[in-house]
């Protein structure tokens, strides 16, 4: 069976012919529009082109207004949402070339394990993405798992913003094309064909957190009629009690009557870093993160209260790993102690004999945990060592103390272990999870207008990895605001002058 719809998607891609591009093969099939695997020839690179068929439109004003919306989605550049390359025409097909992500969507990935933390950072990065489009006057409508993709290396993207609605229907409950967007995840006023706004998908992705958290949607029924019902007239939903904590930001965002739902996303995402701090108060970062987890972010004032390497738990970290390890941990602390030119920026060395006193102090005391003797010379623990600096770079990472305070931020650390160890891939990652860290906080200032601040950010994220892809996106489109700003500037002097 599974060969012959190979087959089939094959014979489907064969017949199907869009100028400049070079279909391999069928991925996806909606209403009126149908998704292929192709290679933008004059490129030469992967892309999902997605083809509707102009025959079953409602005339030549829908086209119009689908390629002219597309041409919209376009423009927006953002770190969290997907990229689109290209819209057009050809014969009576109009398609979108779009970026091609090969790391999954949300969908295949609810059902397993999905922590809060992870759950509470991939809500953060959409709503982002959200909170953008809703300023570039954008409304998604059919937020959903299918539609929030990962690249490989874990950055999440809202894809099908503005089109969707227009070109797919959920295959689960219709097959008629008369249900715009998923039941499954609709707002009741957007399922009573009201106008929606901003606050429509916070609703949809209200439900989307909660299937996250509990593995099966809120509202379910046998037909389409009965799921929106529910999301019309049944109570709020419920999470289990464990997951309480979680319960008033999901209220917040599945509100029935949208003047009492959370007013926009920047409101969202407040609420959500506001959790995050009542959770890490409450215990949830007392023990070291799974290494399988997205790491999230914290409100900065939590992490500027912390008191870097003379802070008390850092300090009992350290004098565990001294001494189980006898004089390779001494030279480990050692170079720990030694912060690592940065950025361009002087550093305020940390006094080690003083923070060495203190070690062998707390440890005489009975402050920390009892450490196993040292160990003899040639049998130390190297990795038991590594493990513990790996977990004071994610904790640091999870504190977004990214650069500063100085010799206790995530960048040090990730630093010490690549000098320790140069195959590391987990200090790799790390550096890479800094970087995409500031590419949010050159977004987050380029969207106040704060161009200043956006660049400076850039710039320590370049610093971190040169080659990430999103500030590079991002520095990009900051050139050509300020080209087009000097061209416009240009041109009114020409004219005055004529």
């Amino acid at each position: 069976m599974g060969d012959d719809r190979d087959d089939d998607r094959t014979a489907d891609a064969a017949l199907m012919r869009v100028p400049g591009f070079r279909i391999k093969r069928t991925i996806g099939r909606g209403g009126m529009a149908v998704a292929y695997l192709a290679v933008q020839e004059s490129l030469a690179r992967n892309v999902v082109l997605k083809v509707m068929n102009s025959t079953q439109a409602d005339g030549e004003d829908f086209l119009e207004r689908f390629v002219n919306e597309g041409r919209i989605v376009a423009a927006l550049r953002h770190p969290h949402i997907i990229t689109i390359y290209d819209i057009g025409r050809a014969a009576d097909l109009v398609y979108i070339a779009m970026e091609y992500v090969e790391g999954g969507d949300l969908k295949s990935l609810i059902g397993r394990t999905v922590t809060p933390e992870r759950a509470l950072d991939i809500l953060e990065k959409v709503a982002q993405a959200l909170g953008y489009a809703h300023q570039q006057g954008i409304i998604h409508r059919d937020v959903k798992p299918a539609n929030i993709l990962f690249r490989q290396d874990g950055t999440v993207l809202l894809s099908d913003f503005g089109i969707a609605k227009q070109v797919t229907v959920d295959s689960e409950l219709t097959s008629t094309g008369t249900i715009l967007g998923s039941p499954f995840y609709m707002s009741p006023e957007q399922a009573e064909g009201q106008q929606v706004d901003a606050r429509t998908d916070i609703y949809s992705l209200g439900v989307i957190f909660y299937e996250m958290l509990t593995g099966e949607r809120p509202y379910q029924g046998d037909s389409a009629i009965k799921v929106i019902m529910q999301h019309i007239q049944s109570p709020l939903p419920e999470l289990p009690p464990e997951l309480a904590a979680m319960q008033p930001l999901l209220d917040s965002m599945m509100a029935k009557e949208r003047g009492q739902r959370v007013a926009d996303a920047q409101s969202l995402i407040a609420q959500i870093r506001a959790l995050r701090v009542k959770l890490q108060n409450a215990g949830a970062t007392a023990a070291p993160p799974d290494a399988t987890q997205i790491s999230t972010r914290s409100d900065r004032a939590v992490a500027a209260s912390r008191g870097g390497l003379r802070d008390p738990k850092v300090l009992a970290l350290l004098a565990v790993i001294v001494a189980a390890t006898g004089a390779y941990g001494m030279h480990i602390f050692q170079s720990l102690t030694r912060p690592p030119a940065f950025l361009k920026r002087p550093t305020e060395p940390v006094d080690n004999l003083a923070v060495q006193g203190t070690l062998q102090s707390q440890a005489a005391s009975g402050a920390v945990a009892a450490a196993p003797p040292a160990t003899a010379p040639g049998a130390v623990d190297r990795e038991s060592v590594l493990q513990a600096i790996e977990w004071l770079a994610r904790n640091s990472l999870r504190e977004d103390r990214l650069t500063q305070p100085a010799a206790d931020n995530a960048y040090y650390y990730y630093s010490r272990l690549l000098a320790l160890d140069p195959g590391n891939a987990t200090a790799r990652d790390g550096l890479h999870e800094i970087a995409e860290r500031f590419v949010v906080l050159a977004e987050e200032a380029f969207s106040r207008r704060d161009y200043a601040k956006a660049q400076a950010y850039i710039a320590l994220g370049h610093q971190v990895d040169p080659e990430n892809r999103g500030l590079n996106e991002l520095q990009s489109f900051i050139d050509n605001r300020k080209k087009t700003f000097m061209e416009t500037v240009v041109d009114l002097i020409r004219g005055d002058g004529g």
